[in-house]
């Protein structure tokens, strides 16, 4: 009964000692598996992306309809300041993190009053251009009807597939 008892204590202060170690081993594991050869890693990309271009574009006094045109729907509104909107961009390239960007737009009543973040606004106003390019789309031509389509029409199933 001693040896099992012993056996037992023996069992759980080595699993207490090895449960300490564990995440310096998930860690060493991570980065070997990262090193390995042909171990594909996707980029992950979160929030809304917020360009220089875009922050160029704002100016004081604009309405939050114009800014929502512009940056796109915040990612957090705050619920305690409903004159704070936050835009948070994150980009991890191969699991490596590349970029990572704030930008908060304060209103006063709904008048756009200061922007914070990573981007600053430059003093040259650029009118945000649409790209309006025309493509001409070609008619479609019926093409002659296939085998299957035969036999249903034999039958006395059309098929009228419509675009």
């Amino acid at each position: 009964m001693q040896k099992l008892l012993i056996l037992l204590i023996a069992l759980i202060s080595t699993q207490f000692i090895t449960a300490c170690t564990t995440t310096e081993l998930n860690q060493q594991m991570l980065v070997t598996a990262d090193n390995l050869p042909g171990v594909h890693k996707i980029d992950v990309r979160q929030g809304n992306m917020v360009t220089q271009e875009m922050i160029n574009q704002l100016r004081p006094g604009m309405d939050q309809r114009q800014v929502k045109f512009i940056l796109g729907t915040p990612l957090l509104i705050d619920p305690f300041h409903k004159n704070r909107w936050d835009y948070f961009y994150d980009l991890k390239e191969g699991g490596k993190q590349s970029t990572k960007e704030r930008v908060t737009v304060i209103f006063e009543g709904n008048e756009l009053v200061n922007i914070k973040g990573s981007f600053r606004p430059s003093n040259e106003f650029k009118p945000m251009t649409i790209n309006t390019e025309v493509v001409d789309v070609p008619k479609h031509e019926e093409q002659d009807k296939g085998l299957v389509e035969e036999a249903l029409r034999a039958v006395g199933i059309e098929y009228d597939e419509k675009y």
